[in-house]
């Protein structure tokens, strides 16, 4: 990419916000250090859509159809096991 900005080291560290900013929206940066060029910093493009979150409530209304539990958590793995 010939317009690809170009910036050193100490320019990168002191103003590391601006140029996060022009990454963010679009532009590629080559890192120089001594006018070598060391790394190229490009905007994060996902390799795949995000997700939705769950719809937890729809979930924990499938698994507890009649409402919540009235027991505590213990005397049910207790009931289950068969323990009193």
């Amino acid at each position: 990419m010939s317009n690809m900005k170009s910036v050193d080291v100490r320019s990168l560290q002191h103003r590391l916000g601006s140029f996060l900013d022009q990454v963010e929206a679009g532009e590629e940066i080559e890192v120089r250090r001594r006018k070598k060029p060391i790394a190229r910093i490009i905007p994060y493009r996902a390799d795949r859509p995000v997700e939705p979150w769950p719809d937890l409530y729809e979930r924990v209304s499938a698994l507890y159809p009649d409402g919540p539990l009235t027991d505590a958590a213990s005397a049910t793995i207790y009931d289950d096991r068969g323990q009193a």
